[in-house]
Formats: structure tokens, C-alpha cells, sequence
């Protein structure tokens, strides 16, 4: 039974990841690299306040939240001047930034040592070092989160960044301040990873750099895409399947070192199938007037 709770914490964390990467992904076409940067400001700024503050979770989400958020102000300010390839690119190096200072401000971070000790929330007396009382945090959340990603597909804002999908030409010729769409998708979809992050803090008690590398980013691209992006139900189905796919391999006598490359070569054959066989929607022909 703590198993299956342990896997439902981990889906309900990283649905909160995946659907609001779909927001820039899925709904803008905009490859945003850094989004597993925002998870880890968001999950160090939970550890930190946790761990030296001594603030609770009230304190700690929003924080989490709000770093997260200026953080893709940065992002904003600086790569939406790029396009296509350039724009992943740059939001690349800024994941590599992040990464870099977690790993050498040693007075703040502890660098490769990571922040242990990362206490359980405190809130009405309730005892969330209890897997099932965290569960239901992580649901309450996840149904919080879940119902603004839905508003925002069916929004005025969702309908932009799809448009500016399609053609931004078209976009502007309509009077559409396409900086301002991006932006504000950019703000949402950063603030969500923080509260995942934050989230994740708090359920592994313990954060280091190496919990935030570019596998992780590959992880979270490979559930939109295998979702499809765009698609708010797909990227649902799409988590609790890439999550929850490994775990059969756990009950077959397989030596560990063994183990471990062949959950990522299944995930990585899976990927390449999806993109193979989507190739012609995910990377459509650029039409020209």
C-alpha cells in the first residue's frame, strides 16, 4: 500500500510539472529548456526556507511560487527576443546557469552535498509525514492547478498562444502584443514548476543539483510529447504512463546496474517512436504566403 501511494505522490507532483510545460510547449510551441530550472528554484527555495527559516508551508509555497515566477521574467526579458531554435538554445544556457549556481554557491546551497533534513509541512495538526495525509496535499493541489490549466486552455490567453503557434506574422498584423502573450504563459507555467518543486522538496526531505540535470528536462518533454501537445487530457494520461512505466521492471531480477540503463533506453525508444510516428504534426511544414 506505501508503494502505491508513493507512486500516486509522484504522478501528482510531476502532472503539476508536465501540464504546465504544456502551457509554453503545448499550447505556444515555445521549447522552453528551463523549466526544470524554475522546479529547482522552487524546490531550494522550499529547502532553504524549511531548513533555516523554519517557515512553514504557508510561507514556503508562495515563495517558492513567486521565485519561480521572477525567474521567468528573466527568461522573458531575454530569450522571447530569440525565435525557434535560438529560443531553445538560450533558455538552455539559462538552465545551465541555474544548474551552475546550485552547484557552486556552497555558503547558500551546500553545492554537491545537497539540503538534507528538509522538514514535512506543518498545517491544522495534521500529520503530514504520514504518506496518505501528504497524498492528499499533493491531490488537493494537483485539483487546484489542474482546474486554472483547464481555464487557461479554453481562455483568451490559450487562444493567443495558439495563434501565435501557427503564424506570430499573423498574430501581429491582428494587433496581438505577442511579447506580453508569451510572457504572461511564461509567468504561469513558471510559477506551477515552482509549486511542484516545492512540492518535491518537501515529499523527498532532501534536494541536490543532480535531481535537476537535462535528463530531467528529457523526462518532462517526453510526457507532453507522448501526450500530445496541447492536448490537457493527453498530458495527463501521458504522466501517469512515462511515471508509472518502470515500475514493472522493479519486480523482474535484474542486477541494479543493469536496471537503470534500461529504464531510460525504454524511455528513450518510446520517445523516438512517438516523434517518428507524430513527426508530421510535431514538426509541421512552415507555410508560406
Amino acid at each position: 500500500m506505501e508503494y502505491i501511494i508513493h507512486l500516486a505522490i509522484l504522478v501528482g507532483i510531476y502532472l503539476i510539472l508536465a501540464q504546465s510545460f504544456n502551457i509554453v510547449f503545448g499550447l505556444g510551441r515555445l521549447l522552453n529548456l528551463a523549466q526544470v530550472a524554475a522546479f529547482a528554484l522552487g524546490a531550494y527555495t522550499t529547502a532553504l526556507l524549511a531548513t533555516d527559516l523554519e517557515l512553514g508551508v504557508v510561507s514556503c509555497l508562495p515563495a517558492s511560487m513567486a521565485v519561480s515566477a521572477f525567474f521567468a521574467l528573466l527568461i522573458g526579458a531575454i530569450s522571447l527576443k530569440l525565435s525557434e531554435d535560438y529560443f531553445a538554445i538560450g533558455t538552455l544556457a539559462f538552465n545551465a546557469v541555474i544548474s551552475a549556481l546550485l552547484i557552486n554557491c556552497k555558503s547558500v546551497t551546500r553545492g554537491v552535498l545537497g539540503i538534507p533534513g528538509i522538514p514535512r509541512p506543518e498545517l491544522f495538526q495534521i500529520d503530514f509525514y504520514e504518506n496518505i495525509n501528504f497524498l492528499v496535499l499533493v491531490l488537493i493541489i494537483d485539483l487546484f492547478v489542474l482546474v486554472i490549466c483547464a481555464l487557461v486552455f479554453r481562455s483568451r490567453l490559450g487562444r493567443n498562444l495558439r495563434a501565435l503557434a501557427e503564424s506570430e506574422l499573423a498574430g501581429l498584423s491582428l494587433g496581438q502584443n505577442t511579447r506580453a502573450v508569451r510572457n504572461d504563459a511564461f509567468i504561469l507555467s513558471s510559477t506551477f514548476a515552482g509549486l511542484a518543486g516545492a512540492l518535491f522538496a518537501y515529499y523527498i526531505n532532501y534536494v541536490d543539483p543532480t535531481m535537476f540535470g537535462l535528463s530531467e528536462m528529457v523526462f518532462v518533454l517526453s510526457i507532453v510529447v507522448i501526450g500530445k501537445p496541447g492536448s490537457f487530457w493527453g498530458c495527463i494520461l501521458g504522466t501517469f504512463f512515462l511515471v508509472l512505466l518502470p515500475e514493472p521492471l522493479r519486480f523482474v531480477e535484474i542486477p541494479s546496474h543493469i536496471l537503470g540503463p534500461m529504464r531510460q533506453l525504454l524511455q528513450a525508444g518510446i520517445l523516438f517512436g512517438v516523434i517518428y510516428w507524430k513527426r508530421e504534426r510535431l514538426f509541421p511544414v512552415e507555410r508560406r504566403v
